[in-house]
């Protein structure tokens, strides 16, 4: 059920959204969510079709005179990142996402929002009841799994499409205009180590880390936050120099696109050093507050004895190599590009990682504008891994959108922005992988401009959308597809 004080301004747009919040759509999962999109077509009797990649394509005549101008593809991923805070009890595949207005931002109950990219989807939706707008016929492109590796657009079967120009609706920061994105490159860690049976008369302890703010590992990186895998791995090692300590397990982090919040490691170690234990967290703790972000010092490092009976060990030389290993991977902002704003060009998220049974399993993202310039860094971590013995691989790469300002469709979007708000806009780039660096390498020549509302929290529970700027976002949207 909506809230009371549900946004209604523009109505069609909104309510669409709402669908998208109660319309279960993990990444890789998107069925539901597909069956809506082909329902609502098909009702509006739309021409459509779904490639083999599972991506939909709505296809809206044009209206008002334009009937015969030139399509415009419009382009939004209809997946989102699914992350809820620790005892919030939902299940992604099947659960609405509870909704909640506060102090002008829309907003959910301690999970993601989902309005990367459902804001741009339901802009898209709504322009199909827009009976006064003239506007030329578009190519509503609908991708799928865009949030674990953009694969919907790396395998869209391009003859279902014919625009030349395209509007992607995927970005969050309302008055900058996106005519450039980071490519990326997932790279995966693994090895299966002997384990052998804990030694007896220690204590188990599980180390618990949480609280950290995490966000989007690319529009959020360069902030510098807390990740809770770096924190951990670093109380193990030091911890390890003063005391024994035997390694069963570690888990941290969600996915790839999200700097992990929390993670967790048993450990077994004598009743006499738990001491220890205390002493040298809060020195790690009270170091990692001097330097953090003041919105990221709430974390918390906690402990927990846990039963002991079945848990097996890695033994010290192998427990020396995995946690030196992570002490070590990079992670963060690692090159800015200063020319026009200020934005990163070059990092490295180490995401994930699990122990378990004595399988090790890593999971790092790496972002760049310049695929030659991050070949360096591919070769530390590939001659890190190497010198740990550790398997390394490579995938889901995509390539970066390199910026053009000599864009027609980027004239038309400055001069409408121009036009309704009396100022100019801000052209720049991001550092987050869209799919349009994809779509340009399938589509041939393709002209291409990015915008969105105010988007904050993205792929973690504390996502938000500001709704002033969703109806600013919706007035330039009409006011572009008038003129493009």
């Amino acid at each position: 059920m909506k809230p009371e004080n549900y946004p209604t301004k523009p109505e069609a747009l909104w309510n669409i959204f709402f669908d998208f919040t109660q319309t279960p759509r993990p990444s890789k999962k998107e069925d539901r969510i597909r069956e809506y999109l082909l329902k609502l077509a098909t009702d509006n009797e739309l021409e459509h079709r779904v490639d083999s990649a599972g991506n939909v394509i709505i296809y809206v005549p044009g209206k008002n005179g334009r009937e015969n101008d030139d399509p415009v593809i419009v382009q939004n991923h209809i997946d989102m990142v699914t992350d809820a805070l620790a005892g919030r009890e939902i299940n992604f595949d099947t659960d609405p996402i509870n909704v909640f207005v506060e102090n002008g931002w829309l907003t959910a109950d301690r999970t993601t929002l989902g309005a990367d990219n459902g804001i741009g989807c339901a802009a898209a939706l709504a322009t199909i009841f827009e009976r006064d707008l003239a506007h030329p016929p578009l190519e509503l492109l609908f991708t799928v799994d865009e949030e674990t590796g953009l694969n919907g657009a790396l395998g869209l079967e391009t003859e279902y499409l014919s625009g030349k120009k395209m509007l992607n609706l995927d970005t969050e920061e309302w008055g900058s205009l996106y005519i450039g994105c980071a490519g990326g490159i997932d790279y995966e860690f693994t090895q299966n180590f002997p384990q052998q049976e804990a030694p007896e008369g220690k204590k188990a302890i599980k180390i618990n880390i949480s609280g950290f703010i995490g966000g989007h590992s690319g529009l959020d990186i360069h902030e510098q936050r807390g990740n809770a895998i770096k924190l951990l791995a670093e109380i193990l090692s030091e911890l390890s120099k003063s005391t024994e300590i035997h390694l069963s397990e570690i888990k941290g982090g969600k996915a790839h696109n999200i700097i992990p919040r929390e993670a967790a490691a048993v450990i077994l170690i004598n009743e006499s050093d738990v001491e220890k234990l205390d002493d040298v967290s809060a020195e790690i703790e009270r170091r990692w507050r001097s330097f953090l972000p003041k919105n990221d010092q709430v974390f918390k490092v906690e402990f927990e004895e846990v039963n002991s009976t079945e848990l097996k060990v890695v033994d010290a030389d192998i427990q020396k190599k995995l946690v030196d290993f992570l002490v070590l991977l990079p992670h963060g902002a690692h090159k800015y590009d200063l020319s026009a704003r200020e934005i990163v060009s070059m990092s490295n998220n180490l995401a994930k990682v699990v122990l378990k049974n004595g399988e090790f399993y890593v999971q790092s993202s790496l972002r760049f504008f310049d695929r030659e310039e991050i070949r360096s860094l591919e070769t530390q971590i590939r001659t890190l891994s190497a010198s740990f013995g550790i398997n390394c691989t490579s995938n889901s790469e995509y390539p970066s959108w390199k910026p053009i300002a000599d864009n027609p469709v980027l004239e038309t979007v400055k001069k409408s922005y121009l036009e309704l708000y009396q100022k100019e806009p801000i052209v720049t780039a991001i550092h987050a992988g869209l799919e349009c660096g994809i779509l340009k390498s399938k589509l041939g020549e393709l002209d291409v401009v990015s915008f969105g509302p105010t988007i904050t929290g993205a792929h973690s529970p504390d996502e938000k959308v500001e709704i002033e700027s969703v109806e600013k976002f919706w007035n330039l949207y009409k006011e572009v597809l008038k003129t493009i």
